[in-house]
């Protein structure tokens, strides 16, 4: 007879084995990633499953979970209110603080047109608009690395790599060594179309998914949100970012804009 009781003990103690052990998840200036799925199943190889290749999977208790009808985040560690209020407060500010440093040190504080953003950035091939936006990012993460590492260490990501898998509905992580590694052997194709999503809160299994927050900063005119990138080509043509991050990861994302808050 199907014990609805022990089975979640024992999927829970399932869990709990296969998740937790800190590694590195995103390139070392952006503070502190971890890779809990990869050390957590070298450690317990017969709790979790592996595909060809260097990625890590969803452990088996918790895929056995999904396959019932449990997202992703079901299995993982649930957020409680105070502490969701303090991450999201702390993911402004930073994005704040990014936007006013970089147009600080970059323009003297001064906003640009969107004439000036849609031109080549000085001395550069790319606009403005993508260099602003790339400091801007790199200022936000290396804040909020610091802020989540006193809020929730060792259950946070930034920038995590995942690949997903849209016939096989089948979500899988690719560690920052793992992808450096493709790299060194000129296999970067093989990371076209993955995932990198700018914040994930997790269990301590980049995996078991609480929620996931993208950065988003307007280069001219703050007052207007910027919308979630669609996607032109590859795997996910034809979707944004928002769609595929919840197929993907089982979770509503939230976009993080200067001075407009959280938003979906």
């Amino acid at each position: 007879m199907f014990q609805p009781a022990r089975w979640a003990l024992m999927s829970s103690m399932l869990l709990a084995a296969c998740a937790g052990v800190p590694g590195r998840g995103a390139p070392a200036r952006y503070a502190q990633s971890f890779d809990s799925a990869t050390s957590a199943c070298r450690q317990n190889p017969a709790l979790c499953a592996q595909v060809a290749g260097e990625e890590t999977v969803i452990p088996q208790a918790a895929r056995r979970l999904a396959e019932t009808g449990a997202s992703v985040a079901a299995v993982g560690m649930a957020l409680n209110g105070d502490l969701k209020t303090q991450i999201e407060q702390a993911l402004q500010q930073c994005a704040e603080h990014a936007r006013t440093k970089v147009l600080s040190d970059k323009r003297q504080g001064k906003i640009p047109t969107q004439a000036e953003c849609d031109q080549p950035a000085p001395g550069m091939a790319v606009k403005l608009a993508i260099y602003l936006g790339d400091e801007m990012h790199k200022e936000a993460l290396q804040c909020i690395g610091e802020r989540l590492s006193q809020l929730v260490s060792g259950r946070f990501s930034l920038e995590p790599r995942y690949r997903y898998d849209r016939m096989t509905k089948q979500t899988t992580f690719i560690s920052e060594e793992e992808a450096q590694s493709l790299l060194r052997q000129w296999r970067g194709d093989e990371l076209k179309g993955t995932l990198r999503p700018d914040v994930v809160i997790h269990s301590g299994n980049p995996l078991q998914v609480n929620v996931v927050y993208d950065f988003k900063f307007p280069c001219a005119d703050g007052s207007r949100p910027t919308p979630w990138t669609r996607y032109t080509e590859g795997p996910h043509q034809g979707f944004d970012q928002k769609q595929v991050y919840r197929d993907a990861l089982g979770v509503e994302p939230f976009r993080i804009v200067p001075w407009l808050g959280i938003l979906k």
